[in-house]
């Protein structure tokens, strides 16, 4: 995927996850992108350690690679200037600002696109750009909370949890990304650019998906199952000799197999279990008597035997299993990335390819302001004025 989107100009005004995440993708895909950060400190996600691989955050490396770190305090009316000057020159302005913020510093949307009729600028923010809530602050498990994810997620007898991946903040990034590229696609047909807005929020009732209408035409809130789903039975996670084993029989035939391969048919021709719906009505006798069969042999070895049958199935795997999965390896999607200071750094590459080809760019995250010299010489800053603003501290 080398180059399909080289010769883009990407300005990144974002940080934490959804906004670099956004950016990272396009950066990935080949667009060159600027990524603006306040000086001394840069990105939060610089300090969200730890984890951290040999002093740098792993969360900042894992969701900034393929850019250019410029540090330019916005606070400043040069260091506005400066950012103006790029943004007149943009394809894409992302940011991830509060609503408004950027409009007192003169960088609204109006004000670069008076500048830039051509410009694609696309706002991540948490509860959206108009509404009663537009200025409330969001984080990914605020609006887990806010948007009922957590309502069903957690054990029945559990309180509510948080989904472990930042799954509405990337899920945010996404869909700011796919909002770029049908902007741009738009932009080839009418030559003018256009506004894009995703939020945290809108991202999270979207993950509800199905539920939101099962709720709506039936009134009945779902609650939370664990590993289970509310419409198919079994389809879940089970006890076995060493560890847990997910399940997923979601039609007949895959259920009839799975009775065959434990050697339980007498489950097969139980009128209680002989369709989904009545699988449903009786899981808690289902489960048991699939979980005694399957607790006198061990996860690993019922996985063999189950995929054997082509049923659908898994053990609970943690992340040292898969660091090293053949599988993931065969699918190059842990890429390593030249860094200067961490010998071995590999990244999740886009999970995407195209042509049997996944993103060739494999810039290493930047250090803060590294390219701020840079990116400036080319707004035609001769180093006079370039050491100036940093004397003052306008850049860093």
């Amino acid at each position: 995927m080398a180059g399909i989107l080289d010769g883009l100009s990407i300005l990144d005004l974002t940080r934490n996850v959804a906004g670099p995440y956004c950016t990272m993708i396009l950066g990935d895909l080949g667009a060159e992108v600027i990524k603006i950060e306040r000086p001394g400190g840069g990105d939060d996600t610089r300090e969200w350690r730890p984890p951290a691989w040999n002093g740098h955050s792993t969360t900042y490396l894992g969701l900034n690679r393929n850019k250019k770190s410029v540090a330019v305090n916005l606070d400043d009316a040069d260091g506005t200037a400066i950012v103006r000057r790029l943004a007149a020159r943009a394809d894409v302005l992302v940011e991830s600002f509060r609503v408004g913020s950027l409009s007192k510093r003169g960088l609204g949307y109006e004000q670069v696109s008076a500048d830039n009729p051509r410009v694609i600028y696309c706002s991540i923010t948490g509860f959206g750009t108009r509404g009663p809530h537009r200025d409330r602050p969001a984080y990914d498990p605020i609006i887990q909370a806010y948007s009922g994810i957590m309502s069903m997620t957690g054990e029945a007898t559990g309180p509510p949890v948080r989904v472990g991946p930042s799954v509405v903040d990337m899920g945010a990034g996404i869909w700011g990304a796919l909002g770029i590229l049908g902007a741009l696609y738009q932009r080839q047909r009418t030559g003018r650019g256009s506004r894009v807005d995703t939020s945290l929020l809108e991202v999270g009732v979207a993950w509800i998906g199905y539920h939101l209408p099962g709720y709506l035409a039936t009134g009945k809130i779902p609650r939370r199952m664990g590993s289970r789903s509310p419409m198919i039975a079994p389809y879940e996670a089970f006890a076995t000799q060493d560890g847990f084993l997910q399940l997923a029989a979601p039609n007949d035939q895959i259920f009839a197999r799975l009775c065959r391969a434990l050697e339980l048919t007498g489950l097969e021709d139980d009128q209680r279990f002989r369709t989904n719906a009545a699988r449903i009505a009786n899981r808690e006798v289902l489960h048991e008597a699939l979980e005694a069969r399957l607790h006198t042999n061990t996860a690993a070895r019922w996985e063999e035997i189950l995929l054997a049958q082509r049923i659908p199935c898994s053990r609970i795997r943690t992340l040292d299993d898969v660091a090293v999965d053949p599988q993931i390896e065969a699918l190059r999607l842990l890429m390593p990335v030249v860094h200067p200071d961490i010998d071995g750094l590999k990244l999740i590459d886009l999970p995407v390819a195209i042509d049997g080809e996944r993103a060739a760019n494999c810039g290493a995250p930047p250090d803060l302001g590294q390219h701020s010299r840079e990116v400036l010489t080319g707004l035609g800053y001769d180093e006079g004025r370039i050491d100036d603003l940093r004397r003052r501290g306008v850049i860093g």
